[in-house]
């Protein structure tokens, strides 16, 4: 009997393991200044990515913002916050689609955090200091030579150490990383007076990147879509969609999450069968853009979705395609500024965390307003409204001088007429020639 019951309630308890995803921050206790490192996971399926829309943060009841970033790979979320300030604070992630035994569920995940310092007391001086390590960014998702930068934003000298290199930071001094990485996804550890990891998913050429909804029967080559583009110029990538399932997939939609994309339509793909899906770029501004292509269908009378991640860098028209880089910072944190439509930077220039392509040097006109009529588009239409103005002016003078009679004159004037024609004044005109008989 003890053998059966202890059986009985083994089955039990892994029946009743939820897959409700979970937040898990790296560290308990977080100063103001540090970098929190969390993941979001489920032991079920992710249906749907966590977008930056899907996250809040609140102090009590008011909502107050943090800057932070979440990533998606093989199954779980990668989430990282910069703690700028103390204070008793919440994290909300609304709208978390997952399956737990094959149902489709939504939950929504609220967790508490403090930020407070923490303060070294010198047993010898009785003086106070503290230790406090920035981490930027707290996560990295690159198909660029990966690169972390240390800040100590402590009172006090901070001793650390990463892979086989030991350093001491000053307060307030920086120390960049750079990292070689061997594959797709790996950490960097770096042990100061906490150990933190950072997540590092490096897109090398080939990489397998795997979307929530891999499982599906409808999977795509790539698995990520990365692109290099220019501004006002057309150019197109092409996805292929296999559908490995034993049925039709029916009722699809396709939707960006760009309006300078532009997606061909698919009525249908067949079982076992592959479509090529054709994707036109078309973008005005320049910038990095990281999105999805949702492409929602039926098969076998459910619906799902496939989500395709986009990573876009789009250069201005003009620039030269060559090693560029990506900070988390925005472009007025760096002192940099976005040229304006027609103008191209004379100078270095980056991607900032906020997608804008920022100018290091001076913003200069590149001509193209003049090229195609900008200089005489003014003259032109100075013309055509001189012509409209003399021609208007000119049937105005003419209607002036055309001034309709009175009821009382037409009248007499037509009276005066059939008197006339009565007397014989005024003959009929009569046809010349002959008339022919038809």
């Amino acid at each position: 009997m003890k053998r059966g019951s202890i059986l009985l309630l083994s089955l039990f308890i892994i029946s009743i393991v939820s897959a409700t995803p979970s937040l898990n921050f790296q560290h308990n206790e977080t100063q103001p200044g540090e970098t929190m490192i969390a993941t979001i996971s489920t032991v079920g399926e992710f249906q749907k990515q966590i977008e930056l829309s899907d996250i809040k943060f609140y102090e009590g009841r008011k909502q107050v913002s943090f800057e932070f970033d979440i990533k998606f790979y093989e199954g779980t979320h990668y989430l990282y916050i910069y703690a700028n300030r103390e204070g008793n604070f919440s994290i909300e992630i609304s709208e978390i689609l997952y399956k737990e035994s094959d149902t489709l569920k939504s939950t929504t995940i609220i967790k508490e955090f403090n930020i407070a310092k923490q303060e070294i007391v010198d047993d010898e001086t009785n003086e106070t200091s503290t230790q406090i390590l920035s981490i930027k960014p707290g996560l990295i998702f690159t198909t660029e030579t990966p690169s972390i930068k240390l800040i100590n934003k402590g009172t006090s000298t901070l001793d650390l150490k990463y892979e086989e290199t030991e350093i001491s930071l000053e307060p307030f001094e920086t120390h960049d990383i750079v990292i070689i990485p061997e594959q797709v996804f790996s950490y960097i550890n770096i042990s100061a007076y906490k150990e933190f990891a950072i997540p590092i998913i490096y897109l090398i050429a080939n990489a397998t990147f795997k979307s929530p909804l891999i499982k599906l029967d409808l999977r795509q080559s790539p698995e990520l879509l990365s692109a290099e583009l220019f501004t006002n110029n057309e150019s197109q990538e092409v996805i292929e969609l296999f559908n490995f399932g034993n049925e039709t997939i029916t009722e699809i939609e396709i939707i960006s999450d760009f309006e300078f994309i532009e997606i061909e339509e698919i009525e249908n793909i067949s079982a076992r069968g592959i479509k090529n899906l054709t994707i036109t770029f078309n973008p005005e501004s320049p910038g990095h853009f990281q999105g999805n292509i949702n492409i929602t269908y039926k098969q076998y009378a459910k619906q799902n979705t496939l989500s395709i991640p986009l990573t876009l860098f789009v250069l201005p028209k003009g620039a030269t395609l060559e090693d560029f880089e990506i900070v988390n910072e925005t472009c007025e944190e760096i002192s940099g500024v976005v040229c304006e439509k027609g103008f191209i930077c004379n100078g270095d220039a980056i991607f900032t965390k906020s997608q804008e392509y920022c100018c290091l040097g001076t913003c200069e006109s590149t001509g193209e307003d003049d090229s195609e009529g900008g200089s005489f588009g003014w003259l032109i239409g100075l013309v055509i409204l001189i012509v409209l103005g003399g021609a208007g002016y000119y049937f105005y003078k003419k209607q002036k001088k055309v001034v309709p009679k009175k009821a009382e004159e037409q009248m007499k004037e037509s009276s005066d007429k059939y008197a006339e024609r009565l007397r014989g004044a005024i003959k009929p005109k009569r046809v010349k020639g002959s008339v022919t008989k038809s």
